[in-house]
């Protein structure tokens, strides 16, 4: 285990938006998934040391993050942002040399990344979307860390780039947290991933298991919502605007199954070789997965 959010509750003036999330980050990979305004990347602002929990704990091998010494934690632990993060002032080779001050190693980063190391005298809007991504990795690389931290790389790019991105990441060997909405590169990249709706856990298990068989409902929706090539068009169930419920179930006033039972919260529970926050799990599984 790399890092550990144990109970963990975050927040915003007051107002938590992350609720009681306890979750390991371990080898091979672990997704984040949700939609806007899940909690993915405020939890994620928490593992990198951005923010503090009004409750539980971030640990990092073991170690409380306020307890951890930051001069190491920084260089274990690095984000991975989406491409407009840079700083349009600085050249490419500046940015990438940033966090290490080797400017020596630039060439070799760039090169690893797939950069050719001539446009290290360039500025971010001399480059294409995906070079500028590269760059991002590049400089999170530059320091060697053991995790990266990666939020949403690839949205912005087409899927040509998306696929190269992809195949970059794979092939780093470096562990990595991922923030993404996108099933299908969570499906790349993660062996195990947890999905969350209104900052809490709904579902976590192996990736495979969690797109193939989902056992609860909005981690399905996720699902068929995803275009298939040559299918027919996605098909929204449920009430697909209506806000997370105050109390019971949050996904309640959404869901297509829902009963009276659901107006009471479901505790995470393990169904099926995965845990699940739902009180309809196997009807999840039985009788839906399989359209």
């Amino acid at each position: 285990m790399i890092m550990r959010a144990d109970g963990v509750t975050l927040g915003y003036g007051g107002t938590a938006v992350v609720h009681d999330v306890t979750l390991d980050i371990t080898e091979g990979g672990v997704g984040l998934i949700g939609e806007s305004g899940s909690g993915k990347t405020t939890l994620a602002r928490a593992f990198l040391g951005l923010l503090k929990p009004t409750k539980g704990t971030i640990s990092f091998h073991g170690t409380d993050l306020r307890k951890a010494g930051t001069k190491a934690f920084r260089k274990a632990v690095q984000p991975v942002f989406q491409a407009e993060s840079l700083d349009p002032r600085m050249s490419v080779a500046r940015s990438i040399a940033e966090g290490s001050r080797d400017r020596a190693a630039v060439p070799a980063l760039m090169e690893q990344v797939g950069l050719d190391p001539a446009l290290g005298t360039r500025r971010p809007h001399q480059l294409s979307g995906g070079q500028r991504q590269r760059v991002v990795i590049a400089r999170a690389l530059a320091v060697r860390p053991e995790l990266l931290i990666l939020d949403e790389p690839t949205s912005a790019l087409d899927v040509t780039v998306q696929a190269k991105i992809l195949d970059l990441l794979e092939g780093l060997g470096t562990e990595r947290l991922l923030i993404t909405h996108n099933l299908a590169v969570v499906g790349r990249l993660c062996r195990t991933s947890h999905v969350l709706f209104a900052g809490r856990i709904v579902e976590s298990g192996p990736t495979e298991d969690l797109l193939q068989r989902p056992a609860h409902p909005y981690t399905l929706a996720l699902r068929d919502a995803v275009p298939k090539l040559g299918g027919a068009p996605p098909v929204a169930r449920g009430g697909t605007e209506a806000a997370p419920a105050p109390t019971g179930c949050p996904f309640r006033l959404r869901c297509p199954l829902a009963v009276p039972e659901c107006e009471s919260a479901p505790e995470l529970r393990e169904v099926a070789g995965r845990n699940v926050a739902c009180h309809r799990a196997e009807l999840v599984l039985t009788g839906l997965a399989a359209r």
